[in-house]
């Protein structure tokens, strides 16, 4: 949190620093539309909580890193990048908007280490 802010609800001010890059429309050199991260990215506070590892055993075992991120608002969609304890992540599907009241409301997506299966 900021200094000299004062925190009226978890949810606004989670313990996390993210950097959220926005999922953004845009053209390919052939006209057709395509969706992928912003250059730019928006700082949010989140609550970041570990949801699963996965370990599959094969020829070279491999864990799959997932968390949740909790936060009132993000610019967060399915073709977002997130940047988090020095990591790259991807939104894993869609991000899940509840829109309860204004003390309620907020937004739950699920992170995947970036390069992982």
């Amino acid at each position: 949190m900021p200094p000299g802010v004062v925190a009226v609800s978890l949810l606004d001010w989670g313990p996390e620093e993210v950097d959220v890059y926005p999922q953004v429309d845009g053209t390919d050199p052939d006209g057709n539309p395509v969706r992928g991260p912003s250059d730019t990215p928006t700082k949010v506070y989140a609550r970041v909580q570990p949801v699963t590892s996965t370990d599959v055993i094969a020829a070279g075992q491999q864990t799959t890193t997932r968390y949740r991120m909790i936060t009132r608002d993000a610019p967060v969609g399915a073709w977002a990048r997130v940047v988090w304890d020095g990591r790259d992540w991807d939104v894993e599907g869609e991000p899940l908007w509840r829109n309860g009241s204004s003390r309620t409301r907020h937004v739950t997506a699920i992170l995947r280490a970036r390069g992982e299966a």
